[in-house]
Protein backbone atom coordinates (compact mmCIF):
# COMPACT_ATOMS: atom_id res chain seq x y z
CA UNK A 1 0.00 0.00 0.00
CA UNK A 2 1.41 3.38 -0.97
CA UNK A 3 2.41 5.80 1.80
CA UNK A 4 1.94 8.85 -0.38
CA UNK A 5 -1.55 9.71 0.93
CA UNK A 6 -0.25 9.68 4.51
CA UNK A 7 2.91 11.74 3.83
CA UNK A 8 1.33 14.37 1.64
CA UNK A 9 0.68 17.72 3.31
CA UNK A 10 -2.96 18.59 3.75
CA UNK A 11 -4.27 21.01 1.18
CA UNK A 12 -5.64 24.29 2.51
CA UNK A 13 -9.37 24.51 2.29
CA UNK A 14 -11.29 27.66 1.59
CA UNK A 15 -13.39 28.80 4.54
CA UNK A 16 -17.13 29.19 4.00
CA UNK A 17 -18.42 32.70 3.51
CA UNK A 18 -19.97 32.89 6.99
CA UNK A 19 -16.76 31.67 8.64
CA UNK A 20 -14.72 34.30 6.77
CA UNK A 21 -17.21 36.98 7.84
CA UNK A 22 -16.94 35.90 11.48
CA UNK A 23 -13.13 36.02 11.26
CA UNK A 24 -13.22 39.54 9.78
CA UNK A 25 -15.64 40.59 12.52
CA UNK A 26 -13.34 39.22 15.23
CA UNK A 27 -10.33 40.99 13.69
CA UNK A 28 -12.25 44.29 13.67
CA UNK A 29 -13.26 43.81 17.29
CA UNK A 30 -9.68 42.97 18.29
CA UNK A 31 -8.59 46.22 16.65
CA UNK A 32 -11.36 48.29 18.30
CA UNK A 33 -10.95 46.61 21.71
CA UNK A 34 -7.27 45.78 21.94
CA UNK A 35 -4.14 46.47 24.01
CA UNK A 36 -3.45 49.69 22.06
CA UNK A 37 -6.84 51.02 20.99
CA UNK A 38 -8.48 50.82 24.42
CA UNK A 39 -5.86 52.82 26.38
CA UNK A 40 -5.66 55.35 23.56
CA UNK A 41 -9.42 55.82 23.80
CA UNK A 42 -9.00 56.93 27.43
CA UNK A 43 -6.69 59.75 26.41
CA UNK A 44 -8.86 60.62 23.37
CA UNK A 45 -11.91 61.04 25.62
CA UNK A 46 -9.74 63.07 28.02
CA UNK A 47 -8.59 65.31 25.17
CA UNK A 48 -12.19 65.83 24.03
CA UNK A 49 -13.19 66.92 27.55
CA UNK A 50 -10.21 69.28 27.69
CA UNK A 51 -11.06 70.86 24.33
CA UNK A 52 -14.67 71.20 25.46
CA UNK A 53 -13.46 72.93 28.69
CA UNK A 54 -15.28 70.35 30.83
CA UNK A 55 -12.96 70.49 33.83
CA UNK A 56 -15.50 69.27 36.38
CA UNK A 57 -16.54 66.29 34.25
CA UNK A 58 -12.89 65.49 33.60
CA UNK A 59 -12.15 65.48 37.33
CA UNK A 60 -14.98 63.04 37.98
CA UNK A 61 -14.47 60.63 35.07
CA UNK A 62 -10.71 60.40 34.46
CA UNK A 63 -9.74 58.22 37.41
CA UNK A 64 -12.57 55.62 37.11
CA UNK A 65 -12.07 55.42 33.36
CA UNK A 66 -8.28 55.01 33.54
CA UNK A 67 -8.34 52.54 36.44
CA UNK A 68 -11.03 50.42 34.75
CA UNK A 69 -8.96 50.20 31.57
CA UNK A 70 -5.85 49.43 33.63
CA UNK A 71 -7.65 46.56 35.33
CA UNK A 72 -8.85 45.21 31.97
CA UNK A 73 -5.29 45.36 30.63
CA UNK A 74 -3.99 43.70 33.78
CA UNK A 75 -6.32 40.74 33.22
CA UNK A 76 -5.96 40.47 29.44
CA UNK A 77 -2.63 42.07 28.43
CA UNK A 78 -0.17 42.15 31.38
CA UNK A 79 2.61 43.80 29.36
CA UNK A 80 0.44 46.65 28.11
CA UNK A 81 -0.82 47.11 31.65
CA UNK A 82 2.70 48.08 32.75
CA UNK A 83 2.92 50.45 29.78
CA UNK A 84 -0.43 51.99 30.76
CA UNK A 85 0.83 52.60 34.30
CA UNK A 86 3.91 54.34 32.86
CA UNK A 87 1.77 56.58 30.66
CA UNK A 88 -0.47 57.48 33.59
CA UNK A 89 2.63 58.46 35.57
CA UNK A 90 3.79 60.59 32.62
CA UNK A 91 0.53 62.42 31.88
CA UNK A 92 -1.81 62.45 34.90
CA UNK A 93 -0.45 65.68 36.51
CA UNK A 94 -1.08 67.56 33.26
CA UNK A 95 -4.67 66.27 33.17
CA UNK A 96 -5.10 67.58 36.72
CA UNK A 97 -3.80 71.00 35.66
CA UNK A 98 -6.32 71.18 32.82
CA UNK A 99 -9.17 70.18 35.14
CA UNK A 100 -8.22 72.81 37.73
CA UNK A 101 -7.70 75.50 35.09
CA UNK A 102 -11.09 75.04 33.43
CA UNK A 103 -12.78 74.71 36.83
CA UNK A 104 -11.19 78.01 37.80
CA UNK A 105 -10.27 76.62 41.24
CA UNK A 106 -7.04 74.98 42.37
CA UNK A 107 -7.91 71.68 44.05
CA UNK A 108 -5.32 70.91 46.71
CA UNK A 109 -6.44 67.26 46.95
CA UNK A 110 -7.40 66.45 43.37
CA UNK A 111 -8.71 62.91 42.94
CA UNK A 112 -7.11 62.82 39.49
CA UNK A 113 -3.66 62.57 41.08
CA UNK A 114 -4.68 59.27 42.68
CA UNK A 115 -5.06 57.62 39.26
CA UNK A 116 -1.49 56.23 38.90
CA UNK A 117 -1.65 55.37 42.60
CA UNK A 118 -4.64 53.03 42.13
CA UNK A 119 -3.61 51.75 38.68
CA UNK A 120 -0.17 50.64 39.89
CA UNK A 121 -1.68 49.08 43.01
CA UNK A 122 -3.62 46.64 40.82
CA UNK A 123 -0.33 44.78 40.31
CA UNK A 124 -0.62 43.75 43.95
CA UNK A 125 -3.24 41.23 42.80
CA UNK A 126 -0.37 39.26 41.27
CA UNK A 127 0.89 38.47 44.76
CA UNK A 128 -2.52 37.11 45.73
CA UNK A 129 -2.95 35.17 42.48
CA UNK A 130 0.62 33.83 42.36
CA UNK A 131 1.39 33.49 46.07
CA UNK A 132 3.14 30.16 45.47
CA UNK A 133 6.05 32.08 43.94
CA UNK A 134 6.78 33.45 47.41
CA UNK A 135 8.46 30.15 48.26
CA UNK A 136 10.92 30.37 45.37
CA UNK A 137 14.47 31.64 45.67
CA UNK A 138 13.95 34.33 43.03
CA UNK A 139 11.40 36.00 45.31
CA UNK A 140 13.82 36.37 48.25
CA UNK A 141 14.82 40.04 47.62
CA UNK A 142 11.19 41.14 47.40
CA UNK A 143 10.28 39.17 50.52
CA UNK A 144 13.09 40.90 52.43
CA UNK A 145 11.78 44.27 51.33
CA UNK A 146 8.20 43.31 52.17
CA UNK A 147 9.15 42.27 55.71
CA UNK A 148 10.95 45.58 56.23
CA UNK A 149 7.95 47.56 54.92
CA UNK A 150 5.47 45.65 57.10
CA UNK A 151 7.72 46.36 60.09
CA UNK A 152 7.70 50.07 59.23
CA UNK A 153 3.93 50.02 58.73
CA UNK A 154 3.28 48.55 62.17
CA UNK A 155 5.45 51.27 63.73
CA UNK A 156 3.68 53.93 61.68
CA UNK A 157 0.19 52.82 62.66
CA UNK A 158 1.19 52.80 66.34
CA UNK A 159 2.70 56.31 66.24
CA UNK A 160 0.93 58.28 63.51
CA UNK A 161 -2.40 56.58 62.90
CA UNK A 162 -3.72 54.29 60.22
CA UNK A 163 -4.40 57.00 57.60
CA UNK A 164 -0.84 58.34 57.41
CA UNK A 165 0.72 54.88 57.62
CA UNK A 166 -1.56 53.32 54.98
CA UNK A 167 -1.02 56.13 52.47
CA UNK A 168 2.73 55.79 52.89
CA UNK A 169 2.50 51.99 52.80
CA UNK A 170 1.00 51.90 49.31
CA UNK A 171 3.68 54.31 48.10
CA UNK A 172 6.37 51.94 49.41
CA UNK A 173 4.62 48.84 48.06
CA UNK A 174 3.92 49.96 44.48
CA UNK A 175 7.45 49.22 43.18
CA UNK A 176 7.33 45.75 44.74
CA UNK A 177 3.91 45.12 43.17
CA UNK A 178 5.26 46.01 39.71
CA UNK A 179 8.39 43.90 40.25
CA UNK A 180 6.27 40.92 41.29
CA UNK A 181 4.00 41.37 38.27
CA UNK A 182 7.05 41.28 35.99
CA UNK A 183 8.41 38.16 37.67
CA UNK A 184 5.20 36.14 37.34
CA UNK A 185 4.75 37.15 33.69
CA UNK A 186 8.33 36.36 32.66
CA UNK A 187 7.18 34.39 29.62
CA UNK A 188 6.12 37.71 28.06
CA UNK A 189 9.68 39.04 28.00
CA UNK A 190 9.90 39.61 24.20
CA UNK A 191 6.68 41.63 24.37
CA UNK A 192 7.99 43.57 27.39
CA UNK A 193 11.13 44.47 25.46
CA UNK A 194 9.14 45.69 22.46
CA UNK A 195 6.33 47.51 24.29
CA UNK A 196 8.38 49.16 27.04
CA UNK A 197 11.02 50.33 24.57
CA UNK A 198 8.29 52.12 22.60
CA UNK A 199 6.84 53.47 25.84
CA UNK A 200 10.14 55.09 26.79
CA UNK A 201 10.81 56.40 23.26
CA UNK A 202 7.40 57.97 22.68
CA UNK A 203 7.17 59.06 26.31
CA UNK A 204 10.43 60.97 25.86
CA UNK A 205 9.10 62.55 22.65
CA UNK A 206 5.79 63.67 24.18
CA UNK A 207 7.23 64.92 27.48
CA UNK A 208 10.35 66.41 25.89
CA UNK A 209 8.53 68.32 23.14
CA UNK A 210 5.89 69.60 25.56
CA UNK A 211 8.60 70.58 28.04
CA UNK A 212 10.39 72.69 25.43
CA UNK A 213 7.10 74.35 24.50
CA UNK A 214 6.46 74.98 28.19
CA UNK A 215 9.87 76.61 28.55
CA UNK A 216 9.59 78.84 25.47
CA UNK A 217 5.92 79.83 25.81
CA UNK A 218 4.35 78.79 29.14
CA UNK A 219 0.62 78.12 28.56
CA UNK A 220 -1.97 79.77 30.83
CA UNK A 221 -2.86 76.57 32.69
CA UNK A 222 0.79 76.24 33.77
CA UNK A 223 0.85 79.84 34.99
CA UNK A 224 -2.41 79.25 36.90
CA UNK A 225 -1.11 76.08 38.51
CA UNK A 226 2.26 77.58 39.50
CA UNK A 227 0.63 80.64 41.05
CA UNK A 228 -2.01 78.67 42.97
CA UNK A 229 0.26 75.85 44.16
CA UNK A 230 3.11 78.07 45.32
CA UNK A 231 5.59 76.48 42.91
CA UNK A 232 6.92 79.85 41.78
CA UNK A 233 9.22 80.00 44.79
CA UNK A 234 11.12 76.91 43.65
CA UNK A 235 10.45 76.69 39.90
CA UNK A 236 10.66 80.32 38.81
CA UNK A 237 8.07 82.41 37.00
CA UNK A 238 5.72 81.24 34.27
CA UNK A 239 7.26 83.54 31.63
CA UNK A 240 9.27 82.56 28.54
CA UNK A 241 12.69 81.18 29.55
CA UNK A 242 11.93 81.97 33.19
CA UNK A 243 10.95 78.65 34.74
CA UNK A 244 12.37 75.24 35.56
CA UNK A 245 10.16 73.01 33.49
CA UNK A 246 8.19 70.06 34.78
CA UNK A 247 6.59 69.19 31.41
CA UNK A 248 3.55 66.94 31.97
CA UNK A 249 4.61 65.85 35.46
CA UNK A 250 4.00 67.37 38.88
CA UNK A 251 7.35 69.03 39.54
CA UNK A 252 10.86 69.35 38.15
CA UNK A 253 12.44 66.58 40.23
CA UNK A 254 10.19 63.66 39.18
CA UNK A 255 10.20 64.84 35.56
CA UNK A 256 13.99 65.12 35.47
CA UNK A 257 14.41 61.61 36.88
CA UNK A 258 11.84 60.15 34.47
CA UNK A 259 13.43 61.85 31.48
CA UNK A 260 16.86 60.66 32.64
CA UNK A 261 15.60 57.05 32.64
CA UNK A 262 13.91 57.48 29.25
CA UNK A 263 17.13 58.84 27.71
CA UNK A 264 19.14 55.95 29.16
CA UNK A 265 16.67 53.42 27.74
CA UNK A 266 17.06 54.96 24.27
CA UNK A 267 20.36 53.04 24.05
CA UNK A 268 18.35 49.89 23.31
CA UNK A 269 15.77 51.48 21.01
CA UNK A 270 15.81 50.56 17.30
CA UNK A 271 14.64 52.84 14.51
CA UNK A 272 14.87 56.57 13.91
CA UNK A 273 12.36 57.69 16.53
CA UNK A 274 15.06 57.53 19.21
CA UNK A 275 16.98 60.36 17.50
CA UNK A 276 14.01 62.69 17.74
CA UNK A 277 13.43 61.51 21.32
CA UNK A 278 17.01 62.44 22.16
CA UNK A 279 16.79 65.80 20.40
CA UNK A 280 13.77 66.91 22.44
CA UNK A 281 14.52 64.88 25.58
CA UNK A 282 18.04 66.13 26.32
CA UNK A 283 17.20 69.88 26.22
CA UNK A 284 14.11 69.33 28.34
CA UNK A 285 16.24 67.54 30.93
CA UNK A 286 18.68 70.45 30.93
CA UNK A 287 15.86 73.00 31.32
CA UNK A 288 14.78 71.34 34.58
CA UNK A 289 18.08 72.56 36.12
CA UNK A 290 18.11 69.40 38.29
CA UNK A 291 21.81 68.65 38.72
CA UNK A 292 21.30 65.24 40.33
CA UNK A 293 19.57 63.95 37.21
CA UNK A 294 22.31 65.44 35.02
CA UNK A 295 24.86 63.51 37.03
CA UNK A 296 22.64 60.41 37.06
CA UNK A 297 22.51 60.46 33.25
CA UNK A 298 26.31 60.44 33.07
CA UNK A 299 26.58 57.66 35.68
CA UNK A 300 23.91 55.59 33.97
CA UNK A 301 25.67 55.76 30.59
CA UNK A 302 28.90 54.27 31.96
CA UNK A 303 27.52 50.73 32.29
CA UNK A 304 25.99 50.40 28.78
CA UNK A 305 29.15 51.87 27.25
CA UNK A 306 31.28 49.35 29.14
CA UNK A 307 29.06 46.41 28.09
CA UNK A 308 28.78 47.18 24.39
CA UNK A 309 31.23 45.89 21.81
CA UNK A 310 33.62 48.36 20.21
CA UNK A 311 31.50 48.93 17.10
CA UNK A 312 28.28 49.50 19.04
CA UNK A 313 30.09 51.70 21.57
CA UNK A 314 31.45 53.91 18.79
CA UNK A 315 27.99 54.09 17.18
CA UNK A 316 26.43 55.12 20.50
CA UNK A 317 29.05 57.81 21.04
CA UNK A 318 28.49 59.14 17.53
CA UNK A 319 24.72 59.24 18.09
CA UNK A 320 25.30 61.13 21.35
CA UNK A 321 27.58 63.61 19.62
CA UNK A 322 25.00 64.17 16.86
CA UNK A 323 22.21 64.75 19.37
CA UNK A 324 24.35 67.20 21.36
CA UNK A 325 25.36 68.92 18.12
CA UNK A 326 21.74 69.35 17.05
CA UNK A 327 20.85 70.75 20.47
CA UNK A 328 23.85 73.10 20.60
CA UNK A 329 22.32 76.02 18.61
CA UNK A 330 19.65 76.46 21.28
CA UNK A 331 22.34 76.99 23.93
CA UNK A 332 23.71 79.93 21.91
CA UNK A 333 20.57 81.91 22.69
CA UNK A 334 21.34 84.16 25.66
CA UNK A 335 18.01 83.59 27.40
CA UNK A 336 18.60 79.82 27.25
CA UNK A 337 22.30 79.81 28.07
CA UNK A 338 22.18 82.15 31.07
CA UNK A 339 20.29 79.91 33.55
CA UNK A 340 22.17 76.81 32.38
CA UNK A 341 25.58 78.45 32.87
CA UNK A 342 24.52 79.81 36.25
CA UNK A 343 23.44 76.35 37.34
CA UNK A 344 26.64 74.76 36.07
CA UNK A 345 28.71 77.29 37.99
CA UNK A 346 27.09 76.14 41.25
CA UNK A 347 28.69 72.73 40.67
CA UNK A 348 32.13 74.34 40.77
CA UNK A 349 31.21 76.39 43.86
CA UNK A 350 29.29 73.62 45.61
CA UNK A 351 30.27 74.71 49.12
CA UNK A 352 28.23 77.90 48.80
CA UNK A 353 25.19 76.19 47.31
CA UNK A 354 22.20 76.25 49.67
CA UNK A 355 20.73 73.00 48.31
CA UNK A 356 24.00 71.17 48.82
CA UNK A 357 24.38 72.60 52.31
CA UNK A 358 20.88 71.48 53.28
CA UNK A 359 21.55 67.91 52.14
CA UNK A 360 25.04 67.74 53.59
CA UNK A 361 23.54 68.77 56.93
CA UNK A 362 21.64 65.49 57.00
CA UNK A 363 24.84 63.51 56.57
CA UNK A 364 26.77 65.68 59.03
CA UNK A 365 24.16 64.83 61.66
CA UNK A 366 23.67 61.28 60.37
CA UNK A 367 25.10 59.65 63.50
CA UNK A 368 22.63 61.60 65.65
CA UNK A 369 19.74 60.74 63.31
CA UNK A 370 20.79 57.08 63.23
CA UNK A 371 20.94 56.87 67.02
CA UNK A 372 17.47 58.44 67.30
CA UNK A 373 16.15 56.04 64.65
CA UNK A 374 17.57 52.68 65.73
CA UNK A 375 14.11 51.10 65.98
CA UNK A 376 12.63 53.41 63.33
CA UNK A 377 9.80 55.94 63.40
CA UNK A 378 7.55 54.09 60.99
CA UNK A 379 5.88 54.68 57.64
CA UNK A 380 3.92 57.92 57.73
CA UNK A 381 6.67 59.88 59.49
CA UNK A 382 7.97 61.40 56.22
CA UNK A 383 6.61 62.43 52.84
CA UNK A 384 3.07 63.30 51.84
CA UNK A 385 1.65 60.72 54.22
CA UNK A 386 3.10 62.71 57.13
CA UNK A 387 0.48 65.42 56.49
CA UNK A 388 -2.15 62.91 57.64
CA UNK A 389 -0.31 62.05 60.86
CA UNK A 390 -2.19 62.19 64.16
CA UNK A 391 0.84 63.83 65.83
CA UNK A 392 2.51 66.21 63.31
CA UNK A 393 5.23 67.19 65.79
CA UNK A 394 6.98 63.82 65.30
CA UNK A 395 7.21 63.86 61.51
CA UNK A 396 9.81 64.97 58.96
CA UNK A 397 7.67 66.17 56.06
CA UNK A 398 10.73 67.07 53.93
CA UNK A 399 13.82 64.83 53.84
CA UNK A 400 16.40 65.78 51.21
CA UNK A 401 18.17 62.43 51.44
CA UNK A 402 16.90 59.02 50.45
CA UNK A 403 19.36 57.20 52.70
CA UNK A 404 18.33 59.23 55.76
CA UNK A 405 14.66 58.73 54.85
CA UNK A 406 14.98 54.94 54.84
CA UNK A 407 16.92 54.85 58.13
CA UNK A 408 14.52 57.27 59.80
CA UNK A 409 11.42 55.34 58.71
CA UNK A 410 12.55 51.71 58.96
CA UNK A 411 15.27 51.94 61.61
CA UNK A 412 18.32 49.76 61.42
CA UNK A 413 16.51 46.37 61.46
CA UNK A 414 14.24 47.38 58.59
CA UNK A 415 16.98 49.25 56.70
CA UNK A 416 19.30 46.25 56.62
CA UNK A 417 16.52 44.05 55.25
CA UNK A 418 15.28 46.64 52.76
CA UNK A 419 18.66 47.74 51.39
CA UNK A 420 19.80 44.10 51.37
CA UNK A 421 16.87 43.24 49.09
CA UNK A 422 17.58 46.22 46.83
CA UNK A 423 21.26 45.33 46.45
CA UNK A 424 20.38 41.68 45.80
CA UNK A 425 18.01 42.74 43.01
CA UNK A 426 20.68 44.96 41.48
CA UNK A 427 23.32 42.22 41.73
CA UNK A 428 21.08 39.67 40.02
CA UNK A 429 20.32 42.17 37.26
CA UNK A 430 24.04 42.84 36.86
CA UNK A 431 24.86 39.12 36.56
CA UNK A 432 21.98 38.50 34.13
CA UNK A 433 23.07 41.38 31.89
CA UNK A 434 26.66 40.11 31.92
CA UNK A 435 25.50 36.70 30.73
CA UNK A 436 23.46 38.32 27.97
CA UNK A 437 25.47 41.40 27.07
CA UNK A 438 23.94 41.39 23.56
CA UNK A 439 20.52 42.25 25.03
CA UNK A 440 20.71 46.05 25.00
CA UNK A 441 17.33 46.46 26.65
CA UNK A 442 18.52 44.52 29.71
CA UNK A 443 21.85 46.35 29.77
CA UNK A 444 20.13 49.75 29.51
CA UNK A 445 17.79 48.76 32.34
CA UNK A 446 20.74 48.05 34.64
CA UNK A 447 22.31 51.40 33.70
CA UNK A 448 19.06 53.22 34.51
CA UNK A 449 18.76 51.40 37.85
CA UNK A 450 22.33 52.33 38.80
CA UNK A 451 21.55 55.97 37.99
CA UNK A 452 18.37 55.92 40.10
CA UNK A 453 20.20 54.34 43.02
CA UNK A 454 23.03 56.89 42.74
CA UNK A 455 20.51 59.72 43.16
CA UNK A 456 19.37 58.06 46.39
CA UNK A 457 21.92 60.14 48.31
CA UNK A 458 19.87 63.24 47.45
CA UNK A 459 16.25 62.05 47.41
CA UNK A 460 14.39 58.80 48.05
CA UNK A 461 14.07 57.26 44.59
CA UNK A 462 12.83 53.82 45.66
CA UNK A 463 9.23 54.83 46.36
CA UNK A 464 6.39 55.66 44.01
CA UNK A 465 7.00 56.19 40.31
CA UNK A 466 10.80 56.38 40.53
CA UNK A 467 10.82 53.13 42.52
CA UNK A 468 8.75 51.46 39.80
CA UNK A 469 11.23 52.58 37.14
CA UNK A 470 14.03 51.14 39.30
CA UNK A 471 12.23 47.81 39.60
CA UNK A 472 11.60 47.61 35.86
CA UNK A 473 15.31 48.16 35.23
CA UNK A 474 16.43 45.49 37.69
CA UNK A 475 13.82 42.79 37.03
CA UNK A 476 13.80 42.94 33.20
CA UNK A 477 17.35 41.47 32.81
CA UNK A 478 16.50 38.63 35.20
CA UNK A 479 13.28 37.58 33.47
CA UNK A 480 15.02 38.00 30.11
CA UNK A 481 17.70 35.50 31.12
CA UNK A 482 15.08 33.11 32.45
CA UNK A 483 13.08 33.34 29.22
CA UNK A 484 16.14 32.63 27.06
CA UNK A 485 17.15 29.63 29.16
CA UNK A 486 13.58 28.32 29.03
CA UNK A 487 13.53 28.58 25.23
CA UNK A 488 16.93 26.87 25.00
CA UNK A 489 15.61 23.96 27.06
CA UNK A 490 12.51 23.70 24.88
CA UNK A 491 14.62 23.74 21.72
CA UNK A 492 16.93 21.07 23.15
CA UNK A 493 13.98 18.85 24.03
CA UNK A 494 12.45 19.42 20.62
CA UNK A 495 15.75 18.57 18.92
CA UNK A 496 16.11 15.42 21.01
CA UNK A 497 12.57 14.38 20.15
CA UNK A 498 13.22 14.86 16.43
CA UNK A 499 16.50 12.96 16.68
CA UNK A 500 14.80 10.02 18.40
CA UNK A 501 11.86 9.90 15.98
CA UNK A 502 12.07 6.96 13.54
CA UNK A 503 12.48 7.94 9.89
Amino acid sequence: MSEAPFLAAPQPTRLPIRARARRRSRSRMSFLIGPLATPVSVFVVTLILIVAHQGKLLEVTFMPMAVAVSYWLYRRYPVHYVSMVCWLIFLTPEVRRFADFYNGVFNQTSIIMMTPFFAASLAGLSILNKYRYLGQRRALPLIMMLIAIVYGYVLGVAQFGIMAATYGLINWLQPIFIAWHLIVTWREYPTYRRVLTKTYVYGAIVMGAYGIYQYVAPPPWIAFWMAQSGMESSSGSAVPFGMRICSTMNSTGPFALTMMVALLMLVSAPGKAKFFAGIVGLPSLMFTLVRTSWGGLVIGLVYPLAMLDSKSRLRLIMVGVCVVGLCAPAVMIDQVAAPLLKRLQTIQDIQNDSSFQARSGFYTNFSEIASRSFAGHGIGSTGIGAKLAADPSQVLSVVDSGVVDVVWVLGWPGTLLYIGGVLMLLWRAFVASLLRSDDRFAVSGVGASIAILAIMVMVDTLQGSSGMLFMIGTVIPVIGLRYVRHMQRLNALSGAARAGRPS
